[in-house]
């Protein structure tokens, strides 16, 4: 059963800080297709944050010291919570993942993070992260905001018992994030 979501009313769009050249043109084309987002009613709001390539989980001393790592944490925990509730994976884009020092012997669970993400909201409400998986479907960065551009005011839509809508690609890896929709040389999104 399809219904229909509010349409977002602001955006988010997420870029990692030093992202390699090769990344750079993804990041510039993402900050224009905001530009023209931001500019389209009814989006009351488009934001840009930065996060790194990967962050440490589970350090809750740490976070509450840099504000900018608590919204990273809290961004994630509310990606993880859509995810579930959509049925959408946000595997292999956003990875936990548990790295060992041979030299110290310690370990600590991190996030490896997209260098581009976007999430739209309605107040305080997840509607939709990209890049994310729907079974074998591929739902880019730039499908996202190319539907948002095409009919910013027209609902988007949901199919609650299957998990189905949004933005339709191919699970062919000619078609996956990163590759058929930049003009660059394919690159590894970790």
């Amino acid at each position: 059963m399809s219904h229909p979501t509010t349409t977002p009313t602001s955006v988010e769009l997420w870029i990692r800080s030093f992202a390699p050249t090769s990344a750079g043109p993804t990041q510039e084309r993402a900050l224009e297709r905001l530009s023209d987002l931001e500019s389209q009613a009814p989006i009351e709001s488009v934001d840009v944050s930065v996060w790194g390539k990967e962050v440490e989980v589970n350090r809750p001393e740490r976070a509450m010291r840099i504000p900018q790592l608590c919204r990273i944490e809290r961004r994630l925990e509310a990606f993880e919570n859509w995810a579930a509730r959509t049925g959408r994976r946000l595997e292999p884009f956003f990875r936990n993942t548990r790295i060992e020092s041979s030299i110290t012997g310690e370990s600590h669970d991190v996030w490896r993070l997209p260098t581009i993400a976007v999430a739209e909201f309605d107040g305080d409400e997840l509607l939709h992260v990209a890049p994310c998986r729907d079974g074998d479907r591929t739902i880019d960065v730039f499908d996202r905001l190319e539907s948002l551009l095409e009919d910013p005011e027209a609902p988007v839509t949901v199919d609650e018992e299957s998990g189905d809508g949004l933005t339709e690609r191919s699970s062919d890896p000619a078609t996956d994030y990163g590759q058929s929709r930049i003009d660059v040389e394919p690159s590894r999104s970790d």
